[in-house]
């Protein structure tokens, strides 16, 4: 049985209207603790102009055979940003073109007469490698360029910036520059499900866009330009809020490393396939094996965050129905994110000049490391000395999570420092299937291309811990500035946390990153299977094909001939409707099945 003991430990939650019973409602594990986001809440969006698009929204479909074809929502007018010829000026698009076709199309899917109740019953958005997911500002032409953004533009004009990621201006769809009361295209708006923990999206209250009194408004600060908030300014923050989580869809996209001329469908492959093991309790998560890392850089202050979501003596909030949501932040949080993540997860206090290890009760003992050596990048070598410090711990230590400063840190500049920090030159770590990665880079997630350098500054990327076998990531589309950085600590806790004891984390993965993200209608994208919820059980090192098996069972059989001749001399970028091309097949991953794929087959065969 878990114990119940932290809920985070040592930290103050805000009291309600029904008496604050807060520690009373988490021992009870109330019914009300959380919801379950699944197939039925989603819809993919597909560049109809994209080969890839179309097939990763067929792949995802098999994952999850309950989403139906009114599901997935055809795009037009897009420029394909995973084709043979695509660079990463085709990864940008226009302010005028997301509102043309992206933002309208959308907005007139979910507003479909003959689907009343779609506008509050679809939660995620899913968008797929092949559309564009940059938007550019419409004043600052540097904010976002290809490969690359201008930190002094966006440091200058902060209040001004009006680029964002594609995905998280779909969060607020219906409240950013459409209806009676937007709040503007310029600037960060404050996610208000942020520092939530053990409280499921499907909590909050859905209620049809604009019958609302919104009132958009910006905070005091004494520490840089503070994003918009909804509500009335008081001191550092702000109360009397309407703009809640439930006003929100939370958004992921299915893309990943590839070479300039390749497609993504095959990263976004073992992407699902590692997901769907972590979410399997057949398979899950070993915590005996998983770790989960904060490479601290002590000198830096860059993890220093202000939470504008939380009032500065909650730390987070639970969900309660008796109180308003979001309830009032009159004084924004701050903190450093690293140390109260290590804190939270293991009730432990902190070394600050060195390397500290404890346990996560609440994830059936998973280990968790913050190291505050100097000039100290940790790696494999770090997770293999655990067997000695905790010797109920198994071999085949892998990270789950991961933060670092990267680039940013103080170990070095090297920008593959995820490719070749490891022991011998290797991988910086062996990886689970599940593991998700956050650094505090400003570019790693400008572009999705493996072989192209991000810029002003060469930094690591999201796809570099994909390509090590990571599951999932959230970057950063253009420059980010600081108090944008991931807040570990919510998607931590939340990513592992099982509260209820059922052998699975409480929240799924985009629920867990949204707890995280501090601003909506901003930088931020999240690569990854929004309904990843992991599973604790057996475990394994993160999942990788064996060439030949096209159904994916670990064997090379008549299984995988029969499949092989089905999809013989069929094409990824086909224009045949009834194209019968398998990705699983295309064993060389060259777009095409052909002799070379029988060959490897063959070669193979057991």
């Amino acid at each position: 049985m878990l114990s119940r003991r932290k809920l985070f430990a040592g930290q103050n939650v805000p009291g309600g209207a029904c008496g604050g019973f807060i520690i009373f409602l988490v021992l009870l594990v109330s019914s009300y603790a959380y919801g379950r986001l699944g197939p039925q809440d989603v819809i993919i969006l597909v560049n109809q102009n994209s080969p890839t698009s179309r097939y990763i929204a067929k792949m995802y479909r098999q994952y999850y055979p309950q989403i139906t074809d009114s599901q997935v929502l055809s795009l037009s007018g897009l420029a394909d940003s995973s084709g043979p010829s695509a660079t990463p000026a085709d990864e940008i698009l226009t302010r005028q073109q997301y509102n043309q076709f992206i933002a309208n199309p959308l907005r007139a899917y979910l507003t479909d007469p003959s689907h009343p109740n779609r506008i509050t019953q679809v939660k995620v958005i899913i968008t797929t490698a092949g559309m564009p997911y940059r938007i550019q500002d419409t004043v600052y032409s540097d904010a976002v360029y290809p490969a690359g953004s201008n930190y002094s533009t966006v440091s200058l004009h902060t209040s001004d910036i009006n680029a964002a990621s594609v995905e998280s201006e779909l969060v607020t769809l219906w409240y950013g520059d459409y209806g009676a009361n937007p709040f503007g295209l310029n600037n960060r708006l404050v996610n208000p499900y942020q520092g939530y923990y053990y409280s499921g999206f499907d909590l909050f209250e859905r209620v049809v866009p604009g019958t609302k009194n919104m009132v958009w408004s910006v905070p005091y600060s004494d520490s840089g330009p503070p994003p918009k908030m909804e509500g009335e300014p008081n001191k550092n923050g702000t109360v009397n809020r309407k703009f809640n989580a439930g006003d929100m869809y939370l958004t992921a996209r299915l893309d990943g490393p590839k070479k300039q001329g390749q497609s993504a469908v095959f990263a976004v492959r073992l992407m699902l396939e590692r997901a769907k093991r972590a979410s399997d309790p057949h398979f899950g998560v070993n915590p005996l094996k998983a770790v989960a890392v904060l490479d601290d850089a002590p000198a830096s202050e860059l993890d220093n965050n202000r939470v504008f979501n939380l009032d500065t003596s909650a730390n987070y909030w639970v969900y309660d129905p008796c109180v308003p949501q979001p309830p009032n932040a009159p004084r924004i949080l701050r903190k450093d994110d690293y140390v109260a993540c290590f804190k939270a997860m293991t009730n432990k206090s902190v070394n600050y000049n060195g390397f500290n290890t404890g346990l996560m009760d609440s994830a059936y003992d998973l280990c968790v490391i913050l190291d505050r050596r100097s000039a100290t990048r940790t790696n494999q070598a770090d997770l293999d000395a655990l067997l000695s410090t905790y010797p109920q711990r198994q071999s085949g230590q892998g990270v789950i999570l991961l933060a670092t400063f990267g680039h940013n840190g103080d170990e070095g500049s090297a920008s593959n420092y995820i490719l070749k920090g490891g022991p011998a030159g290797g991988p910086l770590f062996n990886v689970v299937n599940g593991a998700v990665f956050t650094s505090i880079e400003s570019f790693n997630g400008v572009t999705m291309f493996s072989d192209v350098n991000t810029a002003p500054v060469a930094q690591g990327k999201v796809v570099d811990f994909i390509s090590i076998g990571g599951t999932a990531a959230i970057g950063h589309s253009f420059e980010p500035l600081s108090d944008a950085a991931i807040d570990n600590l919510y998607l931590f806790y939340n990513l592992l946390s099982d509260e209820d004891g059922d052998g699975k984390a409480d929240l799924t993965l985009v629920e867990a990153a949204f707890t995280a993200i501090p601003y909506l209608s901003w930088s931020e994208v999240l690569i990854g299977d929004p309904l990843m919820r992991i599973a604790y059980g057996p475990g394994g090192q993160a999942w990788t094909p064996v060439p030949g098996d096209a159904d994916n069972d670990g064997v090379v059989g008549l299984k995988d001939v029969r499949a092989l001749k089905i999809a013989m001399n069929c094409l990824l970028n086909s224009s045949d409707p009834n194209n019968l091309y398998d990705d699983r097949c295309d064993f060389d991953q060259d777009g095409y099945i052909s002799i070379k794929d029988v060959l490897t087959l063959k070669k193979n065969m057991q």
